[in-house]
């Protein structure tokens, strides 16, 4: 009876392991069908945001569907897709609104995080069997770090240096602010601004803009993202400018630059303000602003007359962000092939000044040999018309290590993995 009694357990095997409760409770959480539905809902939300830069710049498409919770799919994406890949005729009819939920990149990085963490909580087992698993996955968790450091903290900008001069400031490509400016008698410059998104959100609200610092009050009539500028009034146009530049120029609303543009423009934002008096409460005319204007050269501006004292100068521009040091560019380069127009070599050659760091030092920025200073990386980024001066991308990244590290970890796994793998069928061979 024993023998039998031995038979009859060995027949039905080892007695499953017991989990304990709080693995129980986290085993649907490390489900590989949630993994699964995760991949899936990410390159769902892949595909719609590669189809919408046909119509958003592709900042506001990674802002609205990358890193935000959650994003309602417009309709007419699905008729862009429908008329790609089913031949669907343009003449069917249009569908409007928003219809389609899906989950934004922001609430997809988490939920894969929280995937992924749970099922080595539940599933692994921490063993040097196991450790080019682990080194795999660990790099996996370093490379989203790292988009999440760059993205919640890497800068942008550009530095415009003409022949001989200088600049201690850089600017945003893709943020923008009504600027007020104005020269005092000691030679320093007053400046205070007014957020772009504050300027959105008054638009045509009748909401007026007021702060100690202003010297008016502002009254956004209209704000729109990309515009140009017409020398020549169309039919029925009524005029709200009453001063400066806008007296002779219509502003036109475009329709913002795609993600998908040849030529690679960025938005040029225009806006009708109203100025005020704070005092007396007298209009002090309307003005037309555009970003626009910085292009010209020389650079349009536009005065106000505003109590007593100098006046104030005031233009829509880009995002400003001012340095301890200046960059003067003493010699500019521009080579190219022998017979053609194709570039050869952009070169800015550079004085850095940074009295605080007592660093005065001459460089040579070229493509692909960028400088580096206060946690900053300059590249050579684009000429001026004429070849007049240079424009250099600058760029901070906290966290410009951690994909090189991530990827490093990742092949140290794989060559682990694979290496054990390849070790275990040998012995088993001999």
């Amino acid at each position: 009876m024993e023998n039998a009694q031995d038979l009859t357990q060995s027949r039905e095997g080892p007695r499953p392991r017991a989990y304990p409760a709080w693995k129980r409770a986290l085993k649907p959480i490390a489900s590989l069908r949630v993994t699964v539905v995760l991949f899936v809902l990410s390159l769902a939300l892949v595909f719609y945001g590669t189809l919408a830069q046909k119509e958003q710049d592709i900042w506001d498409v990674v802002h609205e569907y990358f890193w935000s919770w959650w994003v309602m799919v417009p309709n007419r994406l699905n008729q862009i897709f429908l008329q790609t890949f089913f031949q669907l005729s343009p003449d069917a009819p249009k569908w409007d609104g928003a219809w389609i939920p899906l989950p934004g990149g922001k609430l997809l990085f988490w939920a894969l995080l929280v995937n992924l963490v749970t099922a080595h909580l539940v599933r692994f087992s921490f063993s040097w069997a196991r450790s080019g698993i682990l080194l795999i996955h660990a790099g996996l968790l370093m490379m989203m770090a790292g988009e999440y450091v760059t993205r919640e903290y890497a800068e942008e900008n550009v530095m415009t240096l003409v022949q001989g001069g200088k600049a201690d400031f850089v600017e945003s490509t893709r943020f923008n602010e009504l600027a007020f400016t104005r020269l005092r008698a000691d030679g320093q410059v007053d400046t205070v601004v007014i957020p772009e998104e504050l300027l959105r959100q008054a638009t045509g609200s009748g909401v007026v803009l007021e702060d100690d610092a202003l010297p008016c009050r502002v009254k956004v009539l209209k704000y729109v993202s990309n515009c140009d500028l017409l020398e020549k009034f169309p039919e029925g146009f009524e005029n709200p400018a009453t001063e400066g530049e806008g007296k002779t120029l219509a502003l036109k609303e475009m329709p913002p630059v795609s993600g998908v543009d040849p030529e690679q423009r960025i938005n040029m934002p225009g806006a009708y303000v109203e100025l005020i008096d704070k005092g007396s409460g007298k209009p002090l005319g309307t003005w037309l602003v555009s970003t626009l204007f910085q292009l010209t050269r020389p650079i349009r501006t536009q005065e106000v007359k505003v109590g007593e004292g100098a006046p104030w100068k005031i233009a829509l521009r880009n995002k400003r962000g001012y340095r301890p040091y200046t960059i003067t560019l003493t010699k500019f380069t521009h080579d190219v092939y022998p017979g053609t127009n194709t570039p050869l070599n952009f070169q800015s050659d550079v004085q850095l000044q940074d009295s605080a760091l007592g660093i005065n030092r001459a460089s040579v920025i070229r493509m692909n040999e960028p400088m580096r200073h206060a946690g900053e990386t300059f590249y050579q980024h684009q000429a001026l018309a004429g070849d007049s001066g240079s424009v250099l991308q600058v760029v901070r990244n906290p966290g410009w290590t951690l994909p090189y590290l991530s990827c490093a970890v990742v092949s140290l796994g794989m060559l682990v993995h694979f290496g054990a793998t390849l070790l275990r069928y040998m012995r088993r061979q001999a």
